[in-house]
């Protein structure tokens, strides 16, 4: 498999890296200050000899093997590039290429300015015939679960500008002369932003400098950055997804792809309705906590923004308020909605043929060039409470009480969540007098499980910073917010790592890695994968059941529908612990082509979640489930009948259907669709995808809490403390439980059995009490033997 010897290479490849320090790496760089003119002499020559490796191997492998551009191989270079598959000319074709100068390049980027500025008149007339989102309708709720910040945007102005002049070269300097468009594109990434205006603000994005406080602090920044001491934009918000293959525009840049034989692709709704049931199966083996905690684990990793005007910053509709398509007068370039077949069972019956889809917002590709759209992620690429304490300084000071070192709540008990100040803008509810709730991401409010997690961990945070203040009355309040944060998020990755994992994949961490934890390793990406972010991790959708279950503390049970609470967080409010108390009784859906009819039909107030998932996997430019199969170790696949070993032959039969070649199959259908492996939830694609990831995630960052001897690793005592850590145990002191099963993950058995809260373990937050507020041993002795005989159990 090749994503497991890539493992095992860096697995080895770790001891040299600990040898090679950054700081090590730093003292070169700074010996080397005053020989600046060296180094443009030495980097010429390099680009000089790499141009010379890639005609050679042009010659030699043919133009779809060859080495990546030489211009990503420099010191400079930021993002790695694709892991293979990566298009490029052949060393006949670039004989034949004309240079392209920086005076050619400028010229593109003032024809795309000219472009993007035409695009006011229509954006103003948009505003004024009030082809905006309605209030509680589905344009509105695909607008808030992507929800574009002002950054975001200003870095989408700008990386449309340098997409359309980069579309702009592909047709003047590429398609003359016969070039393909994706060889093009790799052509045209060897061409550097410095020269024009907007490189300085790509390399203050991809390039920023950390102060030494920074890269010697014990708390991770909130905005990801400063985490790498080498590479310090590496996790940074607001930069792009990283890319396991190389991506299939139709134009080479940002089209959409198409089919094989060039027609579009089928209907992202036909296939959802062709491929899909609404058959209703539940997991015998998995409770909702299941899918509710993934759901919880994506929106930390991953927020893909969506577009907004350029100029006037309104919300985008892409289908007329009927349901009908927009007249071209009123359709916005960034608009992709989805046809619904006429023959469509659901929405015929309501004389609807266009389902809402805006596009995703992009920024600046990692090594500052220009080429292929790359998608943006808002969220930290890291595993970091981004969801429960912010992306950024001011929305986490925002989230922050003034004292205490606690997060701000709200509710008769202060126990809930707080609210925002504006719910018609942030929740699908047509009043600022309705409720809607405030956390570190807007997905928070998604549905009455989601929110009910986020007020969990508010609660958690809050209750170690009391409990620090009470162990350091010295403390101030930044010192206990910090540490309650970074405690909390060791809580978080502890949990995701050592009990969601393996209730997934049926496998330990141990097992499914092979010597996994190798410690931090700073040459390691920790970057989110496109396909991961777009793709492998929506299978949290077909797990989720259309009845949300509340059980009250005598265990009476009263049900509420899913799709009458998406962006209506109202049912949490006095209901917080009912729902979380029915979490962990009520099954999960079992992981398959099955959707409940609330998701199919009625997701975020109208829309079907597996079309919407299709179509972003194209907007994104992903290549197919074939090529993916391939790159995680499965044979090639020529014909639909291939499909055969990981697919049972009937959904193969409706594949064949559907789309005309194997090559057009979509990630998201084609992983869905593979056999479980043994005791697993996926089949070898999701896997496969998955476990790459996280092997990143947590050896990509320095500060995970397993890792030693880092400026945040926690002491020996405080480790041990940590992973006594479950999720079980956190709902007990948080969620007003007296019994629960002590894996979560799991519904109640004879193997998993309800045990009172008194007999699951806690972690002893005197573990984190300052030597010098420490009691002497006598006082220690007896606080002991009072614990001892009070609870007969010293180690609770």
């Amino acid at each position: 498999m090749l994503f497991k010897r890539i493992i095992e290479g860096k697995s080895m490849l770790n001891a040299e890296s600990k040898n090679k320090t950054p700081e090590k790496c730093s003292r070169r760089r700074s010996e080397c200050n005053g020989c600046g003119e060296h180094s443009t002499i030495l980097e010429e020559m390099i680009k000089v000899v790499m141009l010379g490796v890639v005609l050679w191997a042009g010659v030699t492998f043919g133009s779809f093997v060859t080495p990546y551009p030489f211009n990503l191989l420099v010191s400079d270079s930021i993002h790695p590039p694709p892991m293979y598959d990566f298009p490029f000319p052949s060393a006949e074709m670039l004989k034949r290429l004309p240079p392209i100068t920086g005076a050619h390049t400028n010229r593109s980027i003032s024809i795309s300015k000219l472009a993007v500025s035409m695009l006011e008149r229509l954006e103003q007339n948009l505003n004024a015939a009030g082809i905006t989102p309605k209030a509680e309708s589905a344009g509105k709720g695909l607008m808030i679960q992507g929800f574009a910040s002002d950054d975001a945007m200003m870095y989408e102005k700008s990386s449309m500008i340098i997409t359309k002049a980069s579309q702009n070269l592909v047709v003047t300097r590429c398609t003359r002369y016969g070039l393909p468009n994706d060889e093009c594109a790799s052509y045209i990434s060897t061409l550097n932003l410095r020269e024009s205006e907007y490189g300085p603000e790509c390399a203050a994005l991809e390039r920023l400098a950390c102060r030494t406080n920074k890269l010697s602090s014990r708390y991770r920044s909130f905005d990801g950055s400063c985490n790498n001491p080498v590479r310090s934009s590496w996790g940074q918000g607001l930069t792009g997804y990283k890319r396991l293959l190389h991506p299939r525009y139709a134009d080479g840049i940002e089209e959409p792809r198409t089919s094989v034989d060039h027609r579009p692709l089928p209907s992202a709704r036909l296939v959802s309705t062709k491929l899909t049931s609404n058959l209703d199966r539940p997991d015998s083996k998995k409770t909702i906590v299941l899918p509710v905690w993934s759901q919880f684990i994506y929106h930390d990793l991953v927020h893909t923004p969506v577009r907004k005007t350029i100029h006037t910053n309104q919300p985008i509709r892409c289908c007329d308020n009927d349901g009908s398509s927009l007249t071209p007068r009123y359709l916005h370039p960034s608009c992709m909605p989805i046809s619904v077949p006429f023959q469509d069972d659901f929405y015929k019956q309501r004389y609807q043929s266009c389902m809402e889809y805006t596009r995703s917002v992009t920024t600046y590709r990692g090594d500052c060039t220009f080429g292929v759209s790359e998608q943006m992620n808002q969220a930290t690429h890291f595993m970091d409470g981004s969801q429960v304490y912010g992306t950024n300084g001011r929305d986490a000071a925002a989230l922050r009480e003034k004292t205490g070192g606690l997060l701000k709540t709200s509710g008769p008990g202060s126990d809930q969540l707080p609210l925002v100040s504006n719910p018609t803008a942030k929740c699908l509810v047509d009043s600022d007098d309705a409720t809607c709730f405030n956390a570190g991401d807007v997905r928070a409010n998604m549905h009455p499980w989601l929110t009910s997690m986020h007020a969990l961990w508010i609660r958690e945070h809050n209750r170690v910073a009391r409990a620090l203040a009470a162990l350091n009355p010295t403390w101030n309040s930044d010192r206990l917010y910090h540490e309650a944060r970074r405690i909390v998020v060791a809580e978080i990755q502890h949990i995701t790592y050592k009990s969601w994992l393996p209730a997934l994949t049926g496998k330990g961490i141990d097992e499914l890695y092979d010597s996994y934890d190798t410690g931090y390793n700073f040459e390691v990406d920790p970057t989110i994968t496109n396909s991961f972010a777009t793709s492998a991790f929506h299978f949290v959708n077909s797990l989720l059941d259309q009845d949300v279950e509340l059980v009250d503390e005598n265990s009476r049970v009263t049900s509420h529908r899913l799709g009458q609470n998406y962006f209506k967080p109202q049912l949490v409010a006095g209901n917080l612990e009912k729902i979380l108390r029915g979490m962990v009784g009520q099954k999960s859906q079992g992981l398959d082509l099955n959707y409940d009819d609330d998701l199919r039909e009625g997701w975020l107030g109208g829309l079907d979640v597996l079309a919407v998932d299709i179509q972003r996997g194209r907007d994104h430019g992903l290549p197919g489930y074939a090529q993916y199969r391939t790159l995680c170790g499965l044979p090639a696949a020529t014909t639909f009948q291939n499909f055969a070993d990981v697919i049972p032959q009937e959904t193969v039969d409706k594949l064949m259907e559907t789309y005309t070649h194997p090559n057009d199959v979509d990630l998201v259908v084609g992983a869905m669709a593979e056999t479980p492996l043994a005791g697993s939830s996926f089949g070898p694609t999701f896997t496969c995808l998955i476990k790459e990831q996280l092997w990143r995630t947590r050896a990509g960052d320095r500060y995970f809490y397993s890792h030693t001897d880092e400026a945040g690793s926690f002491a020996k005592r405080q480790l041990i403390e940590i992973k006594r850590v479950t999720l079980a145990r956190v709902l007990c002191d948080n969620a007003g439980l007296t019994a629960v099963q002590r894996d979560v993950f799991q519904p109640s058995s004879d193997s998993n059995p309800m045990v009172p809260c008194d007999e699951i373990k806690r972690m002893n937050l005197d573990a984190w009490q300052d030597p010098a507020e420490r009691p002497d041993i006598l006082t220690r002795t007896t606080k002991w033997i009072k614990t001892k005989v009070t609870t007969g159990n010293a180690t609770k």
